[in-house]
């Protein structure tokens, strides 16, 4: 009787144990989940500073353009599927090392091309990585490769701003993740190092990773309020040299993430530039690993 009263005490233990670690993550998910989505660019991704505008009280438009109008876009489709909608883009902009003059222009700028932009940060450029911290981006989004590489090591969620030349493309917001960073375990990505990667690469890749999640858990929230068919929101997943298990890890990882997606393109190495040009992406997560090598093989 008394062993079976211990092992009952034991069980009675464990299952609260259980219970309490379960409402924890639950919690932390819930906390995770909840909006806005706060991201961050630079007023020189905004707005085109190195050519003339024939109109002396506003910049010409930048590269963030295209993304700034799909993001809209999804935007105002969540608030007509839910008036109380709290899972919205917000944008803060972020500006380094300015003239009094040039702040004046940026703030005017958005005001005229009616921008919805929620916070003005004019810091010096070693305060970048702390302004966004601060702030608690969810994702900054940057053309300037040195800065997402930086962020990233901190442990800042950071993405590539891809170049989109169509400025016509504004109905549908596109996020490429990058299945090599996703599908590739943590024992894999040390090994990398057998493959001329350095450990500081290797560690940006790991917190890529991690920075990748929450993002990933938000925009899957976000995809799920609308249907299969015109959703203004279109992720996918770019494998660049991992191999096809890599690839279909990346996209069992992803759901259990919760996002499920829209387009997988596995290129075992393959140049990535003619998949780019075609699928037009916003938001480009390739991890900071830049120009990295065929390594196909590896898997």
């Amino acid at each position: 009787m008394e062993d079976n009263k211990v092992k009952s005490e034991v069980t009675t233990r464990n299952l609260i144990m259980r219970l309490h670690s379960f409402m924890a993550v639950s919690h932390l998910f819930l906390q995770i989940c909840t909006g806005p989505l706060v991201i961050a660019l630079q007023y020189n991704d905004l707005f085109d500073l190195n050519s003339t505008s024939t109109n002396t009280d506003a910049l010409l438009k930048g590269r963030a353009f295209t993304f700034i109008k799909a993001m809209k876009t999804v935007n105002e489709r969540l608030v007509d599927l839910n008036k109380t909608e709290s899972l919205l883009f917000e944008v803060i902009l972020i500006s380094k090392e300015c003239s009094e003059e040039i702040k004046m222009k940026i703030v005017e700028s958005v005001k005229h091309y009616g921008l919805e932009i929620g916070k003005f940060f004019f810091c010096k450029k070693e305060e970048l990585l702390n302004t966004l911290q601060s702030n608690k981006v969810k994702l900054f989004l940057s053309t300037d490769r040195d800065d997402v590489y930086k962020a990233l090591h901190t442990g800042i969620p950071a993405a590539l701003l891809y170049d989109q030349a169509d400025h016509h493309i504004l109905n549908q917001l596109k996020v490429i993740f990058s299945g090599d960073v996703i599908g590739f375990s943590e024992d894999s990505l040390d090994s990398l190092t057998d493959f001329g990667f350095s450990q500081t690469q290797i560690e940006t890749c790991k917190a890529a990773k991690i920075c990748m999640k929450e993002f990933a858990v938000l925009i899957g929230q976000m995809r799920r309020r609308f249907g299969h068919e015109n959703s203004p929101l279109c992720t996918c997943v770019l494998t660049a040299w991992g191999s096809r298990n890599i690839c279909a890890t990346a996209l069992k990882t992803l759901r259990e993430w919760g996002l499920e997606v829209d387009e997988v393109f596995c290129l075992a190495g393959a140049p990535c530039s003619p998949i780019l040009a075609i699928v037009k992406p916003h938001i480009l997560w390739d991890g900071g690993l830049h120009n990295i090598r065929d390594l196909s093989a590896h898997s």
